[in-house]
C-alpha cells in the first residue's frame, strides 16, 4: 500500500515537473488576452499629440489605448495589426488587419471611428499588413500574398488602385514607411525595397514567425522624422536595431529589455513630431511594452513601460 502511494507521488511529481518545464521553455506562449503570435502596432497622431497602441485579443477583436485604458474596435482579426497617422483631414488614424476571410480590412478615425471596410486581397496565414503614408493623402498597404510575394494596394485620396505584385519571397508580415518596405526573406534576413528598385539585403537573422518594424515618416520637417530605424526580434529573442545613421552597416541591440520575456511576435514602431522613436513589443504575459528614444544616435534608450493588454 505504501509502495503504491510512493509510485503515485513520484508520477504526480514528474507530471508537475514536465508541466513547469514546458511553461518555462515555451518562448512563444502568451497568456492573458493577447492573441498568441501577434504583436502590437503603434501610431502617433499630431491631432492630439498622443501615441496610440493597437493589439488583438485572444478572440480576435482589435483594441487600442493611449493611456493604459483599453477600448474595443471589434472585428475578427487573425494576425498583427498595422496603423498609421495622417496629416490629412480625411482621417487621423488608419488601422488595417487580416480578417478571417484572409482579406485586408480597414477602420479609420476622424472625430469618430468608421465601420470596418474590406480592401479584398488575400494575405498569407499568420501574417498581417503594413501601411505607410508617403504624402498627405497617399496610403500604401503592403501584404505577403498567398504566393509569398509582396503585394501593394495604393489609396491616392480618391480611390484604391487594387492589388498588384511587387515580387520577392517573404516569410513574415512586412513593415513600411514612406516608399520603403522591409520584410523577412526566405533566408531569414531583413530585406529592403524602395519603389521599383531591386531588393537589397540588410542581413541579420529574424526569429521565425516574426517580421520587422520600422519608424520614420516623410511628412514632417523635424530633423529626426525622416530617419528610418528598423527593428527586428532576433533568433536570440532580443530586439535588434539597424538604421541609415550607420549606413545600414551594423546591427545593434537597443540596450535594456522589457522586464518580461518577449513573445515570438513582430514589434511595432512609430516616430512623433518631436523626433522621438517609439518601439513596442508583446511579452509572454500578453502585456504590451514600449520604449522611447529621443536622440539622433542609436544609443540612449529610455526605460520600458507597459500599457498592459486588452481586458
Amino acid at each position: 500500500m505504501n509502495h503504491k502511494r510512493t509510485l503515485i507521488s513520484i508520477a504526480m511529481a514528474a507530471t508537475v515537473l514536465v508541466s513547469l518545464f514546458a511553461v518555462v521553455c515555451s518562448a512563444a506562449s502568451v497568456s492573458g488576452t493577447t492573441m498568441a503570435g501577434t504583436g502590437p502596432a503603434a501610431v502617433f497622431t499630431s491631432n492630439d499629440g498622443k501615441n496610440y497602441y493597437f493589439a488583438v485579443d485572444s478572440a480576435g477583436a482589435l483594441w487600442y489605448t493611449s493611456n493604459g485604458t483599453w477600448s474595443s474596435l471589434g472585428g475578427v482579426c487573425t494576425a498583427s495589426p498595422a496603423a498609421v497617422g495622417s496629416s490629412s483631414g480625411s482621417a487621423q488614424i488608419n488601422v488595417f488587419v487580416r480578417g478571417t476571410d484572409g482579406a485586408v480590412w480597414r477602420k479609420s478615425y476622424n472625430n469618430g471611428w468608421s465601420s470596418w471596410h474590406s480592401l479584398g486581397g488575400q494575405i498569407a496565414p499568420n501574417t498581417g499588413p503594413a501601411v505607410s503614408l508617403s504624402t498627405a493623402d497617399r496610403l500604401q498597404v503592403f501584404v505577403q500574398g498567398t504566393n509569398s510575394a509582396l503585394w501593394e494596394n495604393v489609396y491616392t485620396g480618391a480611390k484604391w488602385s487594387g492589388w498588384h505584385s511587387l515580387g520577392g519571397i517573404l516569410t513574415s508580415s512586412p513593415a513600411a514607411t514612406g516608399p520603403d518596405v522591409f520584410v523577412r526573406g526566405a533566408d531569414g534576413a531583413a530585406w529592403w525595397k524602395n519603389g521599383s528598385a531591386a531588393w537589397t539585403s540588410l542581413g541579420g537573422q529574424l526569429a521565425s514567425g516574426t517580421g520587422p518594424a520600422v519608424s520614420g515618416n516623410f511628412l514632417a520637417t523635424n530633423t529626426y522624422y525622416g530617419i528610418h530605424r528598423l527593428f527586428v526580434q532576433g533568433t536570440d529573442h532580443q530586439l535588434w536595431l539597424k538604421s541609415p545613421l550607420s549606413g545600414w552597416n551594423k546591427w545593434v541591440t537597443i540596450g535594456g529589455a522589457p522586464p518580461e520575456p518577449l513573445s515570438i511576435s513582430s514589434p511595432g514602431a512609430t516616430t512623433n513630431t518631436a523626433g522621438s522613436t517609439i518601439v513596442c513589443i508583446t511579452s509572454t504575459s500578453g502585456n504590451i511594452w514600449y520604449s522611447v528614444h529621443d536622440s539622433l544616435g542609436d544609443g540612449l534608450w529610455d526605460q520600458w513601460f507597459s500599457v498592459g493588454s486588452p481586458p
